[in-house]
């Protein structure tokens, strides 16, 4: 309910919804943006950033989920910054990260090959038929790109055990998309 009443408050262009934007959604925003960037004025750059783009874009775009859609713009936002600052270096976390992925999808060039929203939606169903265990691990390190030493901390499980089950969500992940096609 708050979400559309935020929506309608930035149809008519009133701009105290952007500092209530802030309150609710700033610290996932900030959060992701700090986890990829490592960099607290970039962090709060991409809010700043979100904030405006989503200034811009609400209408005519009217989102069903507001809070999702905050929150990727900011996580797109970031791995634009992102990509921006290390343009020169390859080896990154993220880039790590997404790249342990590409084998799950054939073809290799995870850019092109796949229509991305269907890609998301077969993504979110595995996700949500698998352990909630397996899944939160999953999402810390593919989509949080944390490390497996700090989702092993997180969850307070031995680092072999999260590396174990990374392992074996991403081998179900594979032979699941390989059903559907992928």
């Amino acid at each position: 309910m708050i979400d559309r009443m935020m929506i309608e408050r930035l149809r008519q262009r009133d701009e105290t919804v952007l500092n209530d934007i802030k309150d609710q959604y700033g610290d996932v925003c900030f959060k992701t943006a700090y986890s990829m960037l490592k960099n607290k004025e970039d962090a709060e750059e991409v809010v700043s950033d979100t904030l405006f783009a989503v200034w811009n874009n609400i209408p005519p775009e009217a989102p069903d989920n507001l809070g999702g859609y905050i929150y990727k713009t900011a996580r797109y936002i970031a791995l634009e910054k992102y990509r921006l600052n290390t343009a020169k270096m390859r080896n990154s976390a993220a880039a790590v990260s997404i790249d342990e992925l590409g084998d799950c999808i054939s073809g290799g060039d995870t850019e092109t090959d796949f229509d991305e929203r269907q890609l998301s939606k077969l993504l979110n169903s595995f996700l949500s038929s698998q352990p909630e265990d397996s899944r939160r691990i999953f999402v810390c390190r593919y989509f949080y790109n944390m490390k497996y030493s700090e989702i092993a901390k997180k969850y307070g499980m031995g680092l072999s055990r999260t590396k174990m089950s990374l392992k074996r969500t991403k081998q179900k992940l594979k032979e699941f998309l390989a059903k559907e096609g992928y």
